[in-house]
């Protein structure tokens, strides 16, 4: 099995005890990271951070009471009580001097299993983690509880992704990118979907695979394990999990007539799906306020882990519908000349092919216009022809931009993406610096659907398209 390339965070990880009275946050405002942030502010810790750039969370982590610069400075840790990093950001100047210092360096995850205590209930997968977690925690409001939590997006406005609660649950992402979900010991966990990703970090499936059995196992006696009855991957996984810890209370999810909690076939109109669920003898209505079948197996696999805590069918189907959505997770932005425009934090090609069979599902017989930025050049390089494929499928017209990322791979560009697309029989128009919002204004018309793919700032190209395509509304019959 290949490491991390960019280094596994919990080989050498520092061990001794973590005092949170004072933390220095570097990337403070990334989404899991403004999240603890805010957390550890809520419990009444000294927070500062810095980020290379401004943001609206770092806005609302002010507005907190946390101290954030901007721009990388190894003065900024003087002072506090740990320095929290994430992997991308380990050779920061703020971690290398507080290695010099001796100030305990600590990976973001461990921060999260010294705040969730014993109490943690971790979301993992490939796929679908934030939404999951999403729903997760607006279920348990809506069953009276008031758990902590921390989700990589945004729930609503920028800042909510984390909150500190009265309850006394936990519930958070466990991120698999750099196998740092390694740190946790969860009380239970889910894992949504399992598929090879993240390249420049794992060599292919089997490696995930392990990787999701060291996550499983360690769970703590007599904990709980949601997984996936429809894939294979996931079944693996189960069936070494069983044998390596038969304490472990394992509950399936999915279409699988083998599954402890399964869904039927899903009615789609509109915005809205509705399906039946199934448990033992029981069954329950879930109803979402969302096109996307992936977001409806999210809500069952949430469902599924309400089932493991003791909560009727229909009592968890009832509250899951209560969830309102993750921003970025196929949310619309809004509408102009008729044009809906959707944003997706997509760059997997499963969930472009997911996202944009949603969108085709709105559009009917208009067009579903996608405007891509590939993320990161590791997963060009490896998934480029398969994201090219299923935009030849999915999209009437695919509207390219350059990579998004750092460390640039000689002859890798999306160019790769649409070269496959093209190849596929696929329409692409190349865009770069303000052209996409005339570009993808002059192509779309009524009734059509406007896809915003990636996780960069393409996000940022929603508010000028509306703008342009209000201003060329009624040009066009």
């Amino acid at each position: 099995m290949a490491d991390t390339v960019t280094g596994n965070p919990t080989i050498g990880a520092y061990t001794g005890p973590i005092d949170l009275s004072r933390p220095h946050f570097v990337g403070v405002g990334g989404s899991a990271m403004s999240g603890l942030a805010q957390l550890c502010a809520a419990r009444g810790a000294l927070v500062s951070g810095t980020d290379a750039a401004d943001s609206e969370r770092i806005t609302a982590l002010r507005a907190a009471g946390c101290k954030v610069e901007i721009g990388h400075d190894p003065h900024a840790i003087e002072g506090t009580s740990c320095v929290v990093y994430t992997t991308v950001a380990q050779h920061a100047p703020e971690v290398a001097a507080a290695r010099v210092q001796g100030i305990p360096v600590v990976h973001r995850a461990q921060v999260l299993r010294e705040l969730a205590g014993r109490h943690l209930v971790a979301v993992a997968g490939t796929h679908g983690k934030s939404t999951t977690t999403g729903i997760l925690v607006a279920a348990l409001r809506q069953l009276g509880q008031d758990p902590s939590f921390v989700v990589g997006a945004d729930l609503d406005v920028p800042g909510s992704g984390a909150y500190h609660g009265s309850g006394g649950l936990f519930v958070a992402e466990a991120d698999e990118s750099d196998r740092s979900f390694h740190f946790l010991e969860p009380a239970a966990a889910v894992i949504t979907t399992i598929a090879h990703d993240h390249p420049e970090n794992f060599d292919g499936l089997d490696s995930h695979l392990i990787a999701y059995v060291t996550f499983a196992a360690r769970l703590q006696h007599g904990g709980v394990l949601v997984a996936n009855a429809d894939e294979p991957a996931s079944s693996d996984v189960l069936a070494r999990v069983r044998r390596l810890r038969p304490d472990v209370r394992v509950v399936t999810f999915g279409q699988s007539v083998r599954a402890d909690v399964r869904f039927g076939p899903v009615d789609r109109h509109g915005w809205q799906s509705t399906t039946e669920v199934h448990a033992g003898n029981g069954r329950g209505v879930l109803r979402l306020g969302t096109p996307s079948i992936h977001h409806v197996q999210d809500a069952v696999a949430a469902v599924a882990l309400l089932v493991a805590r003791g909560y009727p069918i229909d009592t968890a189907t009832r509250a899951a519908s209560a969830f309102m959505g993750v921003r970025r997770r196929f949310t619309p932005v809004g509408a102009a000349g008729e044009v809906t425009v959707v944003d997706c934090y997509a760059d997997h090609h499963n969930e472009i092919a997911a996202d944009l069979e949603a969108a085709r599902l709105l559009a009917g017989d208009r067009q579903v216009l996608a405007v891509v930025q590939p993320s990161g050049y590791a997963r060009v390089r490896t998934f480029g022809r398969q994201m090219g494929a299923v935009l030849a499928v999915g999209a009437d017209c695919t509207i390219m931009l350059d990579v998004h990322g750092a460390d640039p791979i000689p002859d890798v560009s999306s160019a790769l993406v649409a070269e496959a697309a093209i190849a596929a029989g696929g329409h692409v128009r190349y865009a770069t610096g303000h052209q996409p919002t005339d570009l993808v204004a002059g192509i779309a018309r009524p009734g059509d659907v406007i896809v915003l793919l990636g996780t960069g700032d393409v996000s940022g190209l929603a508010a000028p398209i509306l703008t342009r395509l209000r201003e060329t509304a009624g040009q066009y019959v």
